[in-house]
């Protein structure tokens, strides 16, 4: 099954009375930590297994069932005592963001290794270079999923309705990929960049525009958890709503781009060079071999009032325009913290982690506290 993000527009398109040229700011960038690996998914198989192992990042109350009220703190302006919360740096964020684990096969044993990670997450907005009113905050329990868990074969490059993923060498060439060219990682086939790399990344961009109800809300969830979401473009331009969101998801939100680091380095220290740096040894928890079916769970746990004011101020984790108050300032991010705090919620009871075949099937019964 294909999910056509990208390529979700609206049947008719007024033409706009004045065009302007959208301007891309970054909010702000933080490192979420690693929470857990387990074959979890609270959104599409609630209460029991999923078919593949996540890795899984954010809010510690995360476990078999979601309830929108492990992702509300109204007293969040209050922080005090609240650092187990989440392995988020930025305690006020309670969201959860998962993904299928990474393993490298060591060909000489048949034995899979889970590969150690974290996530930096960015909020963009794209909005009027005058005038960021047209951006909501996230609304409470959005929930969103973007790619294809199914698809365990590289993509052709004419195959373009497809979310924006990629895979990078981070730094290295990740200004230079595309999701068209770099939508898997057999391009690092034979690849000598990887052995001086520390890190691979997927890179996952999520919609930026909802679907409203019928009394103007945004919709924050859907059946497939995708299609009341959309990717906001310049060809949608709407001077009266400042948005840049199509008619069908006219509500536009910052987008988050969740940037998924793999360290290889420990794998190597573990494995030895020459079978890490090897891509064809990578798997995806799913079994697939060829990084296309990397995808992403997404649930909010923003508080409104917090985004708001970040929208209104914040360039980059700072005032705007050295004038207004970004209420990011009133805490002590590092940017660069890989934060852990204590996981006790229940697991299935197996072994994710060194294990001679990936975790799938029947779900083990008893459930441990992890």
């Amino acid at each position: 099954m294909m999910f056509h993000f990208l390529r979700l527009f609206a049947a008719a398109l007024a033409v706009p009375s004045a065009l302007v040229d959208a301007k891309t700011t970054k909010l702000f960038a933080a490192n979420v930590g690693h929470l857990v690996d387990a074959r979890l998914d609270p959104l599409v198989t609630p209460g029991t297994c999923t078919g593949h192992v996540h890795s899984v990042y954010g809010n510690a109350d995360f476990g078999k069932k979601l309830r929108r009220r492990m992702f509300i703190d109204n007293d969040w302006r209050n922080d005090g005592g609240k650092y187990d919360q989440t392995t988020s740096e930025l305690i006020p964020n309670l969201s959860n963001y998962w993904v299928p684990s990474l393993y490298i096969q060591d060909p000489s044993t048949g034995t899979y290794h889970l590969v150690q990670s974290f996530v930096r997450t960015y909020y963009r907005i794209r909005h009027n270079p005058n005038d960021r009113s047209g951006i909501h905050p996230i609304p409470p329990f959005l929930r969103m999923i973007v790619g294809d868990a199914s698809r365990k074969r590289a993509w052709a490059t004419d195959e373009v309705d497809r979310d924006d993923i990629r895979w990078t060498l981070t730094t290295f060439n990740r200004k230079e990929t595309n999701y068209l060219e770099h939508g898997d990682w057999s391009y690092l086939f034979d690849n000598a960049d990887i052995a001086a790399r520390s890190q691979v990344e997927v890179l996952l961009k999520f919609p930026d525009c909802l679907e409203v109800e019928d009394d103007g809300s945004p919709r924050t969830s859907s059946n497939d958890f995708r299609s009341h979401g959309a990717y906001s473009d310049n060809s949608h331009w709407d001077v009266s709503r400042q948005s840049f969101c199509p008619d069908s998801h006219p509500y536009q939100i910052p987008r988050l781009d969740l940037e998924v680091r793999f360290l290889l380095k420990p794998m190597r220290d573990l494995l030895g060079a020459d079978v890490v740096n090897d891509a064809r040894n990578w798997r995806l928890s799913t079994g697939d071999s060829s990084g296309a079916g990397a995808h992403a769970d997404f649930v909010s746990g923003w508080p409104e009032e917090f985004m708001e004011e970040m929208i209104e101020n914040c360039t980059d984790g700072e005032s705007k325009d050295g004038v207004a108050h970004c209420i990011l300032e009133d805490y002590n991010l590092d940017g660069r913290v890989e934060k852990t705090v204590p996981f006790e919620q229940l697991v299935p009871n197996e072994e994710v982690h060194e294990v001679s075949s990936l975790p799938s099937g029947r779900c083990p019964k008893p459930w441990v506290s992890y």
